[in-house]
């Protein structure tokens, strides 16, 4: 009985493997020649698997699907995937030529939070043609804890590169560095634009970094809400 019992359990998980292969492949095809509402269930369910055999697919959606919503939904699959994504998502940020593509990379590398990402992400912050780029890379690696992002962050710190410095805020106030004050200040006026920076700035319990970003909201008619949540100085 014990015999049957193991064959019987066997059986079903080869039988369980098989339908869940048909069932990726079923979603691949939808992705590649559905309609755009197909498409775009399919790209969510290949998320929802987070199965590595629908990286390609979604790659491909990302690059190319004429619908915008599928391809963003493509960019949330590939997320949550994880670690199978990252290879394909550096070259996109490395390679592709659509700005939009780069954008979208670097944004799902920092979701990620994988180190193999830091080398093509700093590169990215420094040299992409592309302003977005730019900064998606740089707040990608305010999110990274590797040594070598760290590294990169606070060589641009040094060298006052306020385009970086303003995308990985969170990291320079969670770091809170002193004698950092003056130069985030800086890049927030610069960047005032940015209303949710304005806002982290007001509410980081770093006193100086508050007042500025006060002065600034005032001018702006930002408002804070009361349950603001964000990096606060000096805890990382």
């Amino acid at each position: 009985m014990k015999k049957y019992a193991f064959l019987t359990a066997v059986l079903l998980l080869c039988f369980m493997g098989t339908a869940v292969s048909d069932e990726i492949d079923g979603l691949v095809k939808q992705l590649g020649k559905g309609n755009p509402t197909e498409r775009l269930i399919a790209a969510k369910e290949l998320g929802q698997s987070k199965d590595p055999r629908a990286v390609s697919s979604l790659v491909k959606a990302l690059k190319s699907d004429r619908n915008w919503d599928v391809r963003l939904a493509a960019e949330d699959a590939l997320v949550s995937i994880g670690s199978s994504s990252v290879t394909p998502l550096i070259q996109m940020l490395k390679e592709e030529g659509n700005c939009f593509v780069r954008r979208r990379s670097a944004r799902a590398l920092k979701e990620i939070k994988d180190p193999r990402a830091v080398e093509a992400l700093e590169n990215a912050a420094l040299k992409d043609a592309d302003c977005c780029v730019r900064r998606f890379a740089a707040m990608a690696l305010a999110d990274i804890n590797d040594p070598k992002a760290a590294e990169f962050l606070d060589n641009a710190m040094k060298n006052r590169n306020l385009q970086i410095i303003s995308a990985a805020y969170p990291y320079y106030i969670r770091k809170g560095m002193p004698g950092t004050e003056d130069t985030l200040i800086d890049s927030l006026r610069k960047f005032a634009y940015f209303k949710k920076m304005v806002c982290d700035f007001a509410c980081c319990n770093n006193e100086k970094l508050k007042q500025a970003a006060e002065e600034i909201a005032k001018s702006r008619k930002y408002t804070t809400p009361s349950n603001w949540s964000g990096p606060s100085w000096g805890k990382i």
